[in-house]
């Protein structure tokens, strides 16, 4: 009687194991046959048996249905996991894991094969949802399987990848990653000047400033032609506290480009701060006659304008004589009134603009008593103001 139950529990084992392996032979034709979801259902219960733990085939099944999972067109079948490509991958390292006989590696291969692709799309549209973390986690994965013992025999620098892993990274603001991957693709001789460019900007974002400048000065050795490494160039030095510097490479790159208005722009601020307004003017007007709805030529064009007024206002304000202040001070009315077309076409490129309005308010309440229009005005663009807090 004892050896008849005994046979009896061995019957009942096998049938045990035989009826989890059965799930997973399931859950590959319920794949087959494009049904995802049955498949999923199918594998994950049949792996969860402690008989199927260490199946090897189990794992490589269950990567299957993940990864077809992540490349169905159909939301009802993608909706069922929310990352399944990672789910999949894990499985395959799983089932050559558990592989002891080397059956796993040639369906594994194929299949890593094909997450390349699917990790560089699920990177590039987590970049362009603004998910850098997750694009610059994905472009890894593509770099991680690409390195891979069984592609050694066919190598592949995936200069693109790299370079995009450097940008996504730059996004997220892991700079020593970013740095990592923008100085393999200048290794590797990808992306020209805007690498160098990019590079200089997370090593000075990551506070290394001196091999920051380095690269720009790189860049421009091997780009003395390149807009971007011009413009890095410029912005280094009309911020690092060297203007005549910055001027030079402005002229460099308005000789390059000279339809380009940023450069004139560029320049006119330039001359701006270093208090040369009347080179200054001309520079916002010829940005502008270039690009008519650039807005900070024309701001900063209305502010130089002011700024005279507010000046005239003040040296008016000094004279104690009342006849002699009474005539003076309807000059400055007068300039004022002349200043605010200037506002006026600032908020025509770009409308609603705070510190235009703020400014354009300013003008119209010292000019309230003049005109009526002139309190109007300042009654519409105050209520303005108000309603944008």
């Amino acid at each position: 009687m004892k050896k008849l139950s005994f046979i009896l529990v061995m019957i009942f084992s096998v049938s045990s194991v035989f009826a989890q392996k059965s799930k997973v032979t399931g859950a590959q034709n319920y794949l087959t046959s494009g049904k995802l979801d049955k498949a999923k259902e199918a594998i994950d219960e049949g792996i969860q048996h402690e008989k199927c733990v260490n199946y090897p085939k189990a794992y490589l099944v269950k990567g299957k249905v993940y990864q077809g999972i992540f490349e169905s067109p159909l939301p009802a079948y993608k909706n069922l996991e929310k990352n399944p490509l990672d789910i999949a991958y894990v499985a395959y390292l799983k089932a050559l894991e558990l592989d002891q006989k080397g059956k796993m590696l040639k369906p594994v291969k194929a299949q890593m094969t094909n997450m390349i692709p699917d990790y560089t799309n699920e990177a590039v549209n987590r970049y362009n949802d603004k998910d850098y973390l997750g694009a610059l986690a994905a472009f890894e994965k593509v770099l991680e399987i690409e390195s891979m013992d069984f592609f050694k025999d066919n190598p592949v620098v995936d200069t693109i990848v790299i370079y995009n892993a450097g940008m996504a990274a730059q996004k997220a603001e892991k700079y020593e990653k970013a740095i990592k991957y923008y100085k393999k693709s200048i290794d590797y001789k990808y992306g020209g000047a805007k690498t160098y460019a990019y590079l200089s900007k997370v090593l000075k974002a990551a506070g290394n400033e001196k091999e920051a400048v380095e690269y720009i000065h790189k860049g421009f050795e091997l780009f003395p032609n390149d807009s971007d490494m011009l413009v890095e160039l410029i912005n280094y030095y009309m911020f690092g506290g060297e203007p005549q510097k910055a001027a030079d490479y402005l002229d460099k790159a308005i000789a390059l480009d000279p339809n380009n208005a940023t450069f004139y722009s560029a320049k006119g601020q330039l001359y701006d701060k270093m208090g040369e307004l009347d080179n200054a003017i001309s520079m916002y007007k010829k940005s502008i006659e270039l690009d008519p709805k650039a807005f900070i030529p024309r701001y900063n064009l209305a502010i130089i304008e002011s700024n005279k007024v507010s000046k005239h206002h003040q040296e008016v304000n000094e004279i104690l004589d009342a006849k002699k202040y009474n005539e003076a001070i309807k000059e400055v009315y007068a300039e004022y009134e002349k200043v605010i077309p200037y506002f006026v076409s600032a908020l025509e490129v770009k409308p609603g603009e705070k510190n235009t309005l703020l400014i354009l308010k300013e003008i119209y309440f010292k000019l309230r008593n003049q005109k009526e229009a002139y309190l109007e005005k300042y009654n519409e663009v105050k209520a303005q103001l108000d309603n944008m807090q």
